[in-house]
């Protein structure tokens, strides 16, 4: 085997709390302040994301837009939200006062990939196509996280996710990786980034999530090994983008009749900024429209080490809309206690539903720690070959496990399960981290895929 690194940013973020050796709960961490979360948004566009009264068409709010100098550049009409340009301040403070509009909010473009502070080793290999992703490369040694999940028993007794389809949003996919070629179905990938048309991954977030949810088994092994992926890119290369391009995919992917949509990013607003309220109302009629129509949301809960029970601050879209699932981070040190609360993880019962492997940076860690995956081949150093893979931790890490796990339940449950039925999955039948129940921290606790899988046993 040949090893290269790099002092390369390590795309998952890394712990930026200090935590005690291994501990079960964390000590109780004040949430990111306001100032910091408005530092987060990086800048107003020229968009604004309109919510229409409920049973209202959008033919009087269009007008309206027109007469007051904008243009409707997208039109979701199923759900009541309207996305226009070039509206002032004040052109947008008079349509939210139209009988039609129920509230208006500029579009800011964020970061929502977390910032990086750590370089990252990455080993290259290449091997021979795998059916048992057992004999992946990098499983023996390093990937804890399929074994935690006990998604390794579950490849040999269900159908491994096949005829499931999976929608990444995120900075897009590298389809031309080794562990990802054939996987990913480009006539239904699509990028929602008007600077970037392409579906292809200059960041290597949106790669590195999809290799967890499904791979070749080659050189890592996957949660659902035999699932199809979309690629639908609302991240640009630097891993920001406004959620008008989040909202446009969750519709897309619903209607292209995914059955989970994984999202592993988000951004912090402010409670009390005046355009939450119509942020909050666009992002929950698309998750409901998603949700009937029997796509399940996955996202990731964040990476601030916050106790969501108690920050009245600042809410962290998407993972606190209703009818997403939200997974925090596990992540052992130095191999010991495996259900670790990660350092860096958001937790609590009000904000988090579900732990997944994360992996973590704190003193003592180990690189078998950490989670491996698949690196694309449109950056820099990885740009040589296909055949890249890296090691990162995150909450962003955890979301596609439970990501892969939906796909693993809809291929073994008959007929084409509601988003509701594989909630429900992969909840009951998740492992107590603290004890039965929903517990304060870990909510419904940590993700079991063989467990999930067999959900009618549990009913």
């Amino acid at each position: 085997m040949r090893h290269r690194t790099a002092a390369l940013r390590c795309l998952l973020v890394c712990s930026a709390v200090a935590c005690t050796d291994a501990p079960t709960r964390p000590p109780e961490a004040a949430g990111p302040s306001l100032q910091r979360a408005t530092a987060e948004r990086a800048g107003p566009t020229d968009r604004h994301i309109v919510a229409l009264a409920p049973g209202r068409g959008s033919a009087a709010a269009r007008a309206a837009v027109a007469a007051l100098g904008g243009s409707v550049v997208r039109t979701h009409e199923a759900i009541g939200v309207l996305v226009t340009r070039g509206l002032s301040d004040a052109a947008a403070h008079r349509l939210a006062a139209a009988p039609d509009v129920m509230a208006v909010t500029r579009a800011v473009r964020q970061r929502m990939i977390p910032p990086t502070d750590q370089p990252a080793g990455m080993p290259r290999r290449l091997a021979r196509r795998q059916t048992d992703q057992r004999g992946a490369f990098f499983f023996p040694q390093f990937q804890w996280n399929m074994r935690v999940i006990e998604a390794d028993d579950a490849w040999l007794v269900t159908n491994q996710g096949a005829g499931a389809l999976v929608c990444i949003l995120d900075s897009g996919i590298d389809p031309t990786h080794l562990d990802l070629a054939g996987r990913v179905e480009l006539g239904l990938s699509r990028s929602f980034v008007p600077s970037e048309p392409d579906i292809f991954d200059r960041n290597f977030h949106g790669t590195f999530v999809s290799a967890i949810v499904t791979s070749n088994g080659i050189a890592v092994a996957s949660v659902a090994p035999d699932a199809r992926l979309c690629a639908l890119k609302v991240l640009d290369q630097t891993g920001s983008g406004s959620f008008d391009g989040v909202i446009a995919a969750i519709l897309y992917a619903a209607d292209v009749g995914a059955d989970v949509a994984n999202m592993s990013l988000g951004a912090y607003v402010p409670r009390q900024d005046p355009g939450v309220r119509a942020l909050r109302l666009a992002l929950e009629r698309a998750a409901v429209y998603a949700w009937q129509r029997g796509t399940l949301l996955v996202a990731s809960a964040g990476n601030s080490g916050v106790n969501l029970n108690d920050d009245g601050q600042n809410a962290h879209f998407p993972s606190e809309i209703n009818h997403v699932i939200s997974v925090g981070a596990t992540g052992p040190v130095n191999q010991q206690n495996f259900d670790r609360l990660a350092s860096y993880s958001n937790y609590g019962k009000q904000g988090v539903d579900l732990f997944a492997p994360g992996g973590d940076f704190v003193p003592g860690t180990v690189l078998q720690d950490l989670i491996v995956s698949a690196c694309s081949s449109f950056i820099e150093p990885c740009s040589s070959s296909n055949d890249w893979y890296v090691f990162g931790a995150g909450t962003s890490a955890a979301a596609p496990h439970v990501t892969g796990a939906a796909a693993v339940v809809e291929s073994e449950l008959p007929g084409d399960q509601n988003a509701a039925r594989l909630s429900h999955c992969l909840l009951v039948s998740a492992d107590p981290i603290a004890g039965p129940g929903r517990d304060p921290v870990f909510g419904k606790g940590r993700l079991n895929v063989l467990g999930a899988a067999e959900c009618r046993r549990l009913e």
